[in-house]
């Protein structure tokens, strides 16, 4: 986006507009603060007005304080800790006086998008407070620049329920506007909220009783009686902001008793009751008596009491995938969607599930508690239990065997891989990912990395059975497609019991020994699971006529490179050891220079984000290092004399024999290369291509334990998280990991040319970050692919 915005220092162009995400180091690039470091705090705007390479940007920061720090002064800040805001919503954010809350706009793209198409007329929800705790309904009568209370455009709007607004909005509207319902008030973005009903933007404002009271009928579960009123439910609830429905549903995370819980109800029932209109007393009497009125429903038992006396706050056991889980009952109804009559109940369990949520059930929010511990079910399916007889349950106990309650289902046929876009924090978390037990760290991190976001291991999943194949073949596929890759994919969980079925079966039918209870490492694991007992296809074929699954990198250490990058180790391992690459591999397997715990070449060494292939494969068209034409000799004595890599070697005939005029390269032996022959014909209107591979995970050991980080995607853009099985433990000798993921957005920093100049500057290790620590020190195998080549593997 490209913008043009007036300063007092000079015009240039803003190329982008931000609001800080987090707390973050600012340098000055130039300006009138005499402060060479500064603090950028979340929440602050910033103005990007040049991309300074890499990660980095120029950028300016916006006073909305008065502070004579930010004046006429550029910094240097680092992209990822800001959010990127377009110009449209950027004209409000100054407005918006609550740093939290500008993040929030600016996270929420799809909320902001459809902020921006509110127009003069519109009717929208007003929530006058950052807790969104108090909410009428009001038509927008103004949008635009109030100078008179500071920086950014409001909204001059008429409340259609009136109530009293300020002095100052009340004289001041009458300048702007002219209201009919109310004395007149301004709101910024982060009050208003689009309700959009019956039209594009706009809602009558005679349906507002109407829709007041669908809300609260749908919430506590009261029947219409009729499809017209079950679809008008529906239409209303797809549109109202979630934060509205929080109101009804706001329960305390540590709350989990009954006596709570009917108190909690009952502030659920008086805020209902606020927000009605006097003539809706009935509907709202029914919200406050159904606190303490039992469903009626059909005297199906499940355990020791009848579903039908089940209410908000009630102890609950819930029959999940034929498994008891414990909780408490949050919410009683009948979703969108459900046929008419039939009740189902919210639970908040107490322990997480695959299929939990947040609290929301198809996009509608019933009440909030942490992921992954909120399901919605038929209430015959839970019945009241108490607390005792959850202390007396044999299955809740810990025993040797037992790896806690999180259910890991056999799903059979295809599930494609996990696609992220944008944010990651709604899969990760504990309880995420491969649960790890007795030293499996070293295939939990390597089964993570082949198959959770990518498809490229895949035909290993589906390749029918052959003559050549043990018995045991189709078993081994099953257990590790059924049990372990399509429930990791579907449910983002996989209990460690059904990774120990995988470990027996590798032990009993590979020459590893030691694969279900000893230390191993991952080249180990694809000799055991690939090589051996799937009998896969090599992923490398090379020039040597020898195959491979991974490559080693075997380099003599140069004591220049202080810290190498996997690009630089690679070129130089292939110009040693005389081997190219018959073809591009869809997946490329390499191992650093160390040998287990013991002995690391290097201290650091930078992966490659980008690879570039082109020079180590055999027969594909390279350009010359001079001219950058197609070239048609190899000289391996000029390495790193007429350019960087491999690519400083390959030289067309002229450059050729230019370069070795020179005394000192007279005696070097080229070869010629050997260049297809329609690519020679067509060399002149076709310009030599480059070939690249995508970094995809990057397994790392710290002392005895692998952890990884993976590329949730595909293309640059796609984010990193990290993951370790064994991240938690509940229990002693008789207890069970947790696995766990978090999100990594720096991961792409610590691997661009500006994150290899902070750390050349680094002298002490302990210095970096965790996740840069790991990564950078620890890096033991990095897996690269080509989504081109995989498309026809």
């Amino acid at each position: 986006m490209m913008e043009k915005r007036n300063s007092n220092k000079d015009d240039r162009q803003v190329i982008q507009y931000f609001v800080a995400k987090q707390d973050t180091i600012l340098s000055r690039i130039s300006g009138e603060c005499e402060k060479n470091v500064n603090t950028l705090h979340l929440g602050m705007l910033v103005e990007a007005i040049e991309d300074l390479g890499g990660s980095a940007l120029r950028v300016r920061v916006v006073d909305t304080a008065g502070s004579e720090i930010w004046r006429g002064t550029e910094w240097r800040c680092h992209r990822f800790d800001l959010i990127p805001v377009t110009s449209e919503v950027w004209k409000f954010l100054p407005a918006v006086s609550i740093p939290q809350e500008r993040v929030r706009l600016a996270t929420y793209k799809h909320l902001s998008e459809e902020l921006m198409k509110l127009q003069i007329n519109d009717t929208v929800w007003y929530c006058s407070d950052s807790k969104k705790c108090n909410n009428c309904l009001a038509a927008i009568k103004y949008i635009g620049p109030v100078p008179q209370l500071g920086q950014g455009y409001y909204f001059g709007i008429d409340l259609l329920d009136p109530h009293e607004p300020s002095k100052v909005d009340a004289l001041l509207s009458k300048e702007y506007f002219v209201s009919t319902n109310s004395e007149g008030k301004f709101a910024t973005l982060s009050n208003i909220f689009p309700l959009k009903p019956g039209g594009p933007t706009g809602l009558a404002k005679t349906d507002k009783i109407s829709v007041e009271s669908l809300i609260t009928d749908l919430l506590m579960g009261i029947e219409a009686g009729n499809n017209y009123m079950n679809d008008k439910k529906k239409s209303v609830l797809d549109t109202v902001p979630s934060v509205l429905l929080e109101k009804f549903t706001l329960f305390d995370d540590n709350k989990n008793n009954n006596r709570e819980q009917r108190s909690i109800s009952k502030e659920y029932s008086q805020s209902t009751k606020s927000i009605m209109h006097e003539n809706d007393s009935n509907v709202a009497k029914s919200a406050v008596s159904y606190g303490s009125t039992p469903n009626k429903n059909e005297n199906k038992k499940f355990g020791r009491t009848e579903s039908s006396d089940l209410i908000v706050g009630s102890n609950v056991k819930v029959l999940l995938d034929s498994d008891v889980h414990y909780g408490v009952v949050r919410w009683v109804g009948t979703p969108p969607g459900i046929t008419p009559g039939k009740l189902m109940a919210a639970v908040e369990l107490d322990d997480t599930h695959p299929t939990g949520t947040d609290g929301t059930y198809k996009d509608v929010r019933y009440f909030r508690c942490r992921p992954h511990r909120a399901v919605f079910t038929d209430i015959e399916q839970c019945s009241r239990y108490d607390t005792m007889e959850k202390i007396d349950d044999p299955t809740t106990s810990i025993s040797p065997e037992n790896f806690g309650s999180m259910e890991s289902s056999v799903i059979v046929g295809m599930v494609r891989p996990i696609s992220v876009k944008g944010n990651l924090e709604s899969i990760c978390g504990k309880y995420r990912g491969i649960q790890g037990h007795h030293n499996s760290c070293y295939l939990d991190a390597t089964l993570f990395s082949m198959f959770t976001f990518t498809s490229v291991f895949d035909n290993l999943l589906f390749r029918p059975p052959n003559e050549k194949d043990c018995p045991q073949y189709e078993e081994v596929q099953r257990v590790l497609r059924e049990e372990i890759v399509n429930p990791l994919r579907k449910n983002m969980f996989v209990r460690a019991d059904r990774v120990m079925k995988l470990r027996t079966l590798l032990e009993k039918l590979s020459s590893v020994s030691g694969l279900t209870s000893e230390e191993k490492d991952p080249e180990e694991f694809l000799t055991s699971l690939v090589a051996q007992i799937l009998n896969a296809e090599p992923f490398l074929k090379l020039s040597s006529g020898q195959d491979a699954y991974h490559y080693q990198l075997f380099v003599e250490k140069d004591d220049h490179l202080n810290i190498p990058t996997v690009q630089q180790l690679l070129e130089q391992s292939f110009l040693t050891s005389n081997i190219r690459l018959k073809e591009v591999p869809s997946c490329l397997i390499i191992q650093m220079p160390r040998f287990g715990k013991s002995f690391k070449m290097y201290q650091k060494i930078q992966p490659t984000l980008l690879l570039d292939v082109t020079d180590i494969i055999e027969d594909s068209p390279r350009q010359c290092t001079v001219c950058g034409k197609l070239a048609e000799f190899e000289c391996k004595e000029c390495y790193g004399q007429c350019g960087v890599g491999l690519e400083s070697i390959a030289f067309c005939l002229q450059c050729l024999e230019k370069v070795h005029r020179h005394e000192r390269r007279t005696n070097h032996e080229p070869k010629e290369l050997v260049v297809p022959m329609e690519f020679t014909i067509l060399q002149e209107q076709c310009p030599v291509p480059r070939l690249y591979l995508e970094l995809s995970a990057v397994v790392c050991i710290e002392t005895s334990h692998y952890v990884c980080f993976v590329k949730c995607g595909s293309g640059s853009e796609a984010p990193w998280c990290f993951f370790d099985s064994m991240a938690d433990r509940k229990g002693e000798q008789n207890g069970y990991n947790i696995p766990e993921m978090v999100p990594c957005p720096d991961f792409p920093y610590w691997l661009s040319e500006e994150g290899g100049n902070c750390l050349t500057e680094l002298t002490d290790d302990r210095n970096l970050p965790e996740h840069a620590k790991r990564l950078l020190c620890d890096a033991y195998m990095c897996m690269y692919q080509s989504p081109d080549v995989m498309m026809y593997k």
